[in-house]
């Protein structure tokens, strides 16, 4: 694991296919603790993650709108401010945190816990969302910066971004395990995701929508005729 510096290198100038620690292994799903609990606080079905924050997002909601008296109108507004700020968010992680090759010990083990062990075993469907119980503590720590920053409007903010993030691991898990649609905008992103995982893993951040990659450079090359 030392090496990830040298091989994204490596791959750059083309000498190797992909970094070891990003080539896919034989078999569906790999490991990450040796103990049983912990290991299956790591897994978690697509549907269990959408029931818990597609409630506290409506909680969320409903105490903005019929407690601190948020108006419709401006909660709307800034529900689809959130939702959109979760698109930036996604691509910052997946760029800057699960893409910057390191040789810290310590930053290389939380890659590989959060994304490495999906680069290895893509198609394992236990690992296509974050499990409900890191997932609440996360969004309770985004729900406390929201609420720093406007402690009323956060209870409107939140649930968009929490939506964002659900249309993200929906989409997510669907790139894996569903086979790629015929509707050209979804067709994209299906490749988009592909090439990111199989060709090219420093292009293509976004999963839910490939514009940040517009912005950022990031979009993969287009091959030349």
């Amino acid at each position: 694991m030392e090496n990830n510096v040298k091989e994204y290198f490596a791959f750059k100038r083309g000498e190797i296919k992909m970094p070891e620690h990003l080539t896919i292994r034989k078999g569906i799903t790999g490991k990450l603790f040796k103990n049983k609990f912990l290991e299956l606080l790591t897994r978690t079905s697509i549907f269990s993650p959408i029931i818990v924050h597609v409630t506290t997002s409506a909680v969320s909601i409903w105490y903005g709108t019929a407690r601190l008296g948020i108006q419709l109108s401006s909660a709307l507004l800034v529900f689809l401010a959130g939702y959109f700020f979760w698109s930036f968010a996604e691509y910052c992680v997946h760029r800057f945190l699960y893409h910057t090759e390191t040789n810290s010990k310590f930053l290389l083990n939380i890659q590989h816990k959060a994304h490495g062990i999906h680069h290895q075993y893509p198609i394992d469907p236990t690992r296509l969302a974050m499990p409900p119980v890191p997932g609440l503590l996360l969004s309770g720590v985004f729900f406390l910066i929201f609420w720093l920053v406007h402690p009323v409007y956060a209870f409107a903010f939140f649930p968009g971004f929490m939506m964002g993030y659900l249309t993200y691991i929906s989409m997510h898990y669907a790139q894996h395990r569903i086979k790629s649609p015929k509707y050209g905008p979804w067709k994209a992103l299906w490749k988009h995701h592909h090439i990111h995982h199989y060709v090219d893993p420093y292009v293509a951040h976004g999963v839910s929508t490939r514009f940040w990659d517009f912005v950022f450079g990031t979009m993969p090359k287009k091959k030349k005729d």
